[in-house]
């Protein structure tokens, strides 16, 4: 058992520590900084880099879609997102599905995963070949199949 006068110290003291305490949650904790960041980096991107698209890589052969302002440049934001990031994102997704099916001992979904990991990962490759072996894009072929296209 304390003596009163110890224990007068440390009711005094504990007091303090509880209004300290009460100033803190009533300020609140500090606010962080980084959200403020990644908005102004993507405002400084919209801004410095207006042409930020015209250097995306060009499949070979002639390119009608040149032609078209705002839908060729649609179209080649879909193609690079889904052939290049689209493809490699639900490939790696398959596999930690298969992973997750071994886990679960479901080894069918597993083998079915990895296969199709396999072939979505080499679909870009694929289209790549396919165009490659036509002599062309897919906008350079519309000309020669004899059809107008509004």
């Amino acid at each position: 058992m304390l003596d009163p006068y110890d224990s007068y110290y440390l009711v005094k003291e504990r007091m303090r520590e509880l209004t300290e305490e009460k100033k803190y949650y009533q300020s609140g904790p500090e606010k962080p900084i980084w959200p403020w960041l990644v908005l102004l980096f993507f405002i400084a991107i919209c801004f410095l880099g207006p042409d930020a698209f015209a250097a995306m890589p060009r499949l070979p052969g002639t390119d009608q879609s040149d032609k078209l302002q705002a839908a060729g440049s649609l179209l080649r934001i879909i193609d690079v997102a889904l052939f290049s990031w689209g493809a490699r994102i639900f490939a790696g997704l398959l596999i930690l599905n298969a992973g997750i099916a071994l886990k679960n001992q479901a080894f069918g979904l597993a083998i079915i995963s990895i296969i199709g990991a396999i072939l979505i990962g080499t679909g870009p490759i694929w289209v790549k070949n396919i165009f490659d072996m036509g002599g062309g894009t897919l906008f350079s072929m519309m000309p020669s199949l004899g059809a107008v296209y509004v």
